[in-house]
């Protein structure tokens, strides 16, 4: 059983392929700590796929590069 996700595609001009990624709701931790793929993914570098709660809804940053680059799965 996986976490509740949404898969995300990153399409730009530049990319020769798309990137694919996850939005992971931070608010469910105990889903989050059972998810499979999410397991794979170093702990170092997971709050990179956690989208964080907020008053209007939810937001999770795709860093393309540099400091807090953002998990890109291959697929």
């Amino acid at each position: 059983m996986e976490a509740p996700h949404l898969d995300v595609s990153v399409f730009a001009r530049g990319l020769l392929d798309r990137l694919v990624t996850r939005c992971y709701f931070a608010d469910e931790v105990a889903a989050n700590g059972a998810d499979p793929v999410l397991s794979t993914v170093d702990p170092a570098r997971r709050g990179t796929l956690l989208a964080a709660p907020g008053p209007d809804g939810y937001r999770l940053d795709i860093r393309l590069q540099g400091e807090n680059e953002t998990v890109f799965f291959d697929v």
